[in-house]
């Protein structure tokens, strides 16, 4: 009788063994299909939902950004989105990515910002499409195929607002925003 209770033993320990495999080999399937339909980093708008939404310029004059997903908006008054704009495309790219487009290695980072999380820096591409001024379209006087800004995005956040400090990738200007929106 004892032989059978091994048996037994034996038997439920193999049948779990394969169960268990049987599983794995299930979910390890499932989690393939599941993630057949994820997109890089430049295309999910969940790595960049820091940097969406409205920033006001530091300077007090009401002007600044406007990003909504693949879009942007540079705004002569963030409370005007009607008038007195430049709309076009944005490519973001954010962390490891970002640093490397702007030259910046961690050793500069850790030691010049060391606070700053590589999650919250961000390099992007501006192709504006369309200027409107005083209710006109400039676009054909005033912008040719050349036209790219290309930012970096240095995104602070703590518990009263979150900040940035933008530089113009081309011309090394420094700017402060705030995010408002």
């Amino acid at each position: 009788m004892n032989y059978d209770m091994n048996m037994i033993k034996y038997r439920k320990n193999g049948f779990f063994r394969i169960a268990a495999a049987i599983l794995m080999i299930c979910f390890t399937l499932f989690g393939l299909t599941a993630c057949a339909g994820t997109t890089d980093s430049k295309d999910n708008n969940d790595d960049n939902a820091l940097i969406q939404g409205t920033w006001e310029i530091d300077t007090g004059s009401g002007a600044g950004y406007k990003f909504v997903d693949d879009k942007f908006m540079w705004l002569k008054s963030i409370e005007d989105v009607n008038d007195n704009y430049w709309y076009g495309d944005v490519e973001y790219y954010n962390g490891a990515e970002a640093m490397e487009m702007a030259g910046l290695t961690d050793g500069e980072l850790q030691s010049s910002l060391p606070g700053l999380k590589p999650e919250n820096i961000f390099v992007t591409k501006l192709d504006p499409e369309k200027i409107i001024t005083d209710g006109e379209d400039k676009t054909a006087t005033n912008m040719n195929d050349q036209t790219l800004w290309t930012r970096l995005w240095l995104i602070e956040e703590n518990e009263d607002n979150v900040v940035a400090v933008v530089f113009d990738l081309e011309t090394f200007s420094m700017e402060g925003y705030t995010k408002v929106k």
